[in-house]
């Protein structure tokens, strides 16, 4: 019996030492993270799931990794951004033309982005292979990136407030007094650095080698994960000189939505279901200026309200409000975009909420690059067919759109033949989407906040709490190649790209361009 009960107490004390051990490396792991700092969502795939391809229905933008926490009072919103904190470019006040003073220190990107992160980041780019394919297997269905967040804007109050949101609303008030110095971790540039990232992407010389590994590293696994199945065989180059590239935008660009004679849509009787006349001849004349205002946290404190009532026409982006807002956003709203999501959440009140009536309605989401329609019915990113047969139903007599496919993957075609990197195979963001749209029906268009002003943070909207640099950059979306392409089509200033973030584009009505033959074209 002796040495069977010794047996029997080793036993016990080597199970006694196992939990110790876990116990141990538990207390380890709590104690070591930040209890001020956000904490991770479901969505984290890109740090927390070693790049697994699961999205949630909630899905943050642009592949962004903090929780979205509930929208902020117009107060709020203007003091804490007042505060100016750190964040990967903004530095605190300055005036453009001291940055351009100190132009000679930004020319060498060595000197200011190769300590970057400590250590060699991996390269964005690329071979200069003339076709390639994104190859990663099937392409998976996920949730598409969101421009809005599913929460209520701050111009609708919930209408489901109680005991349990009112204690939501207390602990992020709790938590907002901790955001500015908790939010921005340690991979984001530093503020001596940002300075000369703004300074260069307002001259259009950044690239993906500079971007914050986090960002890079989401741009990896886009790459590899291909979930629309692209596959892009023309060339990449970027070339074409700004007049150039107006030119062949006007030449290739055409509006298309869904017509209804299509099948399947031809089939399930949508012909008469769409709006009889196409968005493209809503205005046949063409609309003389028009404004195209980004929902970006930069667009407050700009006092621009005014400015962007004066244009003919106004276009938002998915839940974007202006009641509270007047001054730095304005209150006309010709056209709106919005992506599926917000047809298909509930939380964003679009059967009732008055942010969607009485305007253009544009919508939009993600299919096969193959745009093959049967299988973006059967599988949509979000399911917008069934809200959108029964607000057309509702409502025949207020233009409603859906977006064609071929039109949204035309643009993202555009996009890499003008851009000597590979680009993410996602579709393009609704700010590239509304822009070129603008462009086909006004003959001026002026873009606020899409190239970043001296005001950028890194608020990804205006009446929201919410930081990631993946707004303005990108992750999902191939919004930083957008950027550098709309760059260099601007027409405008570069005192109004500075302190405004106005981006002025003539439209394709106003351009004067060379006839050429079908054999000198792009495929």
């Amino acid at each position: 019996m002796k040495p069977h009960l010794k047996q029997w107490r080793q036993r016990i004390l080597f199970g006694i030492f196992v939990w110790g051990l876990l116990f141990l490396a538990i207390f380890i792991y709590f104690t070591n993270s930040n209890p001020a700092a956000p904490v991770p969502s479901s969505f984290s795939f890109l740090e927390n799931r070693g790049l697994l391809p699961v999205q949630g229905k909630q899905r943050a933008i642009m592949g962004a990794l903090q929780e979205p926490s509930l929208p902020r009072s117009l107060e709020a919103s203007k003091a804490l951004l007042g505060s100016h904190p750190a964040s990967p470019f903004h530095s605190g006040p300055g005036d453009p033309q001291k940055w351009d003073q100190s132009q000679e220190g930004f020319d060498n990107g060595e000197e200011f982005f190769s300590s970057q992160v400590g250590r060699k980041s991996q390269s964005a780019f690329y071979p200069e292979e003339d076709g390639y394919f994104f190859a990663a297997g099937q392409p998976g269905w996920h949730r598409h990136t969101q421009d809005t967040l599913g929460l209520p804007s701050p111009g609708e109050p919930s209408r489901r407030a109680g005991p349990a949101q009112h204690k939501r609303e207390k602990f992020h008030r709790a938590r907002r007094s901790r955001v500015p110095e908790e939010v921005y971790d340690g991979d984001m540039l530093s503020a001596s650095m940002s300075r000369a990232f703004l300074y260069r992407l307002w001259k259009g010389t950044v690239s993906s080698k500079m971007l914050n590994p986090r960002l890079q590293k989401a741009m990896r696994y886009y790459m590899s994960f291909n979930k629309h199945g692209v596959r892009f065989r023309g060339r990449r180059e970027a070339r074409r000189s700004g007049p150039e590239l107006l030119c062949e935008l006007r030449r290739r660009v055409r509006v298309r939505t869904l017509d209804g004679k299509e099948p399947p849509f031809s089939a399930l009787g949508w012909r008469p279901l769409v709006p009889g006349v196409p968005l493209s001849q809503l205005h046949p004349r063409g609309l003389r200026s028009c404004a195209v205002v980004m929902s970006a946290g930069a667009i407050l404190n700009s006092s621009l309200g005014e400015e962007i009532d004066s244009h003919d026409a106004v276009l938002r982006f998915n839940s974007a409000p202006t009641r509270g807002f007047e001054k730095d956003v304005g209150n006309k709203t010709t056209v709106r975009i919005i992506n599926s999501q917000i047809l298909a959440n509930p939380s964003h009140h679009f059967i009732d909420s008055s942010l969607y009536k009485d305007v253009i309605l544009v919508a939009w989401d993600p299919a096969p690059y193959s745009a093959n329609l049967n299988l973006w019915y059967k599988k949509p990113d979000y399911n917008l067919f069934t809200p959108y047969i029964q607000h057309r139903r509702r409502h025949p007599t207020q233009p409603f759109y859906i977006l064609h496919p071929k039109f949204i993957w035309q643009l993202w075609d555009i996009i890499q033949e003008n851009t000597r990197e590979k680009i993410q195979p996602n579709p393009p963001s609704s700010g590239f989407i509304g822009i070129l749209i603008m462009m086909s029906m006004c003959r001026e268009v002026h873009v606020y906040e899409y190239i970043p002003s001296v005001r950028q943070t890194e608020l990804c909207h205006y009446h929201e709490l919410y930081y990631d640099a993946a707004c303005t950059l990108g992750a999902y979306h191939p919004l930083l190649y957008e950027k550098l392409l709309v760059q260099r089509l601007n027409m405008g200033t570069q005192a109004d790209l500075h302190h405004k973030g106005k981006v002025v584009l003539p439209g394709f009505q106003a351009l004067r361009c060379p006839v050429t033959s079908p054999n000198n074209t792009y495929s």
